[in-house]
């Protein structure tokens, strides 16, 4: 294995005094849109009614994949009781 050069680290800057550093950002609550909301109800509707069915898109989509790990979990639990049965059948032959 190659031995790797030593360098030195640059030393760390000093931290500035508390009241002269900024305040750490609050965390957003909601997810901020890209696009400015449209002026026109009408608009508006339609971009919500959009977001709608790309949101019931992906809950389907989620949903399907809930299905999916779900009948991989079960299978997963069998064959671990499977193997535990197939143990506990040599212990008893031996005994």
């Amino acid at each position: 294995m190659a031995e790797r050069a030593k360098v030195k680290k640059p030393p760390k800057a000093a931290k500035a005094p508390a009241a002269a550093r900024k305040p750490a950002a609050a965390p957003v609550a909601k997810r901020q849109r890209a696009v400015a909301a449209p002026e026109k109800p009408a608009d508006r509707v339609a971009v919500l009614e959009s977001e709608c069915a790309e949101l019931r898109r992906q809950l389907a989509a989620a949903q399907q994949q809930i299905t999916k790990l779900k009948r991989s979990q079960d299978l997963v639990v069998n064959r671990i009781d499977w193997v535990i049965d197939s143990l506990h059948n040599l212990i008893e032959d031996q005994g």
